[in-house]
């Protein structure tokens, strides 16, 4: 197996979870998130609130039996704002939008993470923001 530069890990050694887990530690922390497929059996959750801007979070790979039994894993798990506004045209945000989680960490501290920069976002006096 080769291993991955960024994680050290082998391929064999990645932990997936199932998106329940993250769906749960995200209620934890008062947000709804859900899961749909996003083309070629891509998996991304979607997190949103009344008046703010949605976070996307993946890649996964997507379960059509049953949406919350799709896998993610920390090795390759990215957040940050949707690209798009209510109306589907594109948005520009600041490279450093985009968020990369740390191989590994717990699911409650990848929550928190998520939660925590979702409403950094939505809060800031930016024209950015919807």
């Amino acid at each position: 197996m080769t291993e991955s530069p960024e994680t050290g890990q082998d391929a064999e050694e990645i932990a997936w979870f199932p998106a329940r887990e993250l769906v749960d530690a995200m209620k934890a922390e008062g947000l709804e998130l859900h899961v749909e497929q996003t083309g070629g059996g891509t998996a991304t959750f979607f997190v949103q609130s009344e008046g703010s801007h949605t976070f996307t979070v993946g890649p996964g790979s997507f379960s059509w039996k049953n949406p919350l039994e799709s896998k993610f894993t920390t090795a390759e798990l990215y957040y940050g704002p949707d690209h798009y506004d209510v109306d589907g045209e594109p948005v520009e945000f600041s490279a450093d939008e985009e968020k990369t989680i740390t191989p590994g960490t717990p699911m409650a501290d990848i929550a928190q993470e998520i939660a925590a920069n979702f409403r950094r976002f939505n809060t800031r006096t930016t024209g950015s923001a919807t």
